[in-house]
This record gives C-alpha cells, sequence and structure tokens, in this order.
C-alpha cells in the first residue's frame, strides 16, 4: 500500500471515529438532559469537541491540505501516531468523568497526550504544505 492509499485509509479511520464519538456524545448529552443518567456536561462536549470536530478536521486536513499545497502526502506513520495519541486522551478524560473519579494524573496524561498529539498533527500538516512537489501532481 502506498502513502497515498495509507492516508486515504488513516483519513475514512479519522471521520469514522469522530462520528462515533458524534453520535455516543449526542446519546449521552440526551441522556444527561433527560436525567436518565446524571453526567456531567464537561465530558461530553469534550467527547463531542476532540472526539468529533477535531478528528474530522485532522482527517479532512489530510485530504485537502495536499491537493491545495500540490505537495506530497504527509507522513502515514505520524498519522497513526496521532490518532492512537488523541483517541488515548479522548478515553483517558471520558473515563474519568464517568466513572466520577477525579484522577488528576489520568486527567494530566489524557491532556499531554492530547497536546502531544494535535502538535504532531501540525508538524504533519505543515511539512507537507512546505514538502516536495509530488509526482503525481501538475
Amino acid at each position: 500500500m502506498d502513502n497515498v492509499a495509507a492516508t486515504s485509509k488513516m483519513t475514512r479511520l479519522y471521520i469514522a471515529t469522530g462520528f462515533l464519538y458524534f453520535v455516543i456524545g449526542t446519546i449521552l448529552l440526551a441522556f444527561s438532559l433527560s436525567g436518565i443518567v446524571a453526567v456531567d456536561r464537561d465530558p461530553i462536549f469534550i467527547l463531542l469537541l476532540y472526539g468529533f470536530v477535531t478528528q474530522l478536521i485532522f482527517g479532512i486536513s489530510y485530504i485537502f491540505v495536499p491537493g491545495v499545497s500540490r505537495h506530497g502526502g504527509a507522513n502515514y506513520k505520524l498519522i497513526i501516531i496521532e490518532y492512537i495519541l488523541l483517541n488515548a486522551g479522548i478515553i483517558a478524560f471520558e473515563s474519568v468523568a464517568i466513572t466520577g473519579q477525579k484522577d488528576a494524573a489520568v486527567i494530566l496524561g489524557g491532556l499531554i497526550v492530547m497536546i502531544v498529539a494535535v502538535l504532531l498533527h501540525a508538524v504533519n500538516i505543515w511539512r507537507t504544505i512546505i514538502g516536495r512537489k509530488s509526482r503525481n501532481m501538475p
């Protein structure tokens, strides 16, 4: 599998995961508003913001940036690492929030891995923008 096909696969994974988080967050919000479950709204909004919006932005940026900049695709290994870190951070936040445990180490760890994922994405996109011109693009 070449880098472009692999990146396309990760793009679809980002978007699918984002919509999964969107559905889960919407259901939790509906249950919380109706009083069926007592879940604080903060983890729901983290789930919707980082789980849905950020995953969509990450996924879609790997489609648009190489085409607009007319440069080759991003580093596939970095895409995998940032995907894993972003989701590990989201899951860490959600596990703390849903269980009601206020474990500072898990919260801090989740925050750190999400920040690292965002920074890796920025580096990967920046390298794609300034990178060498792809042979497949005019």
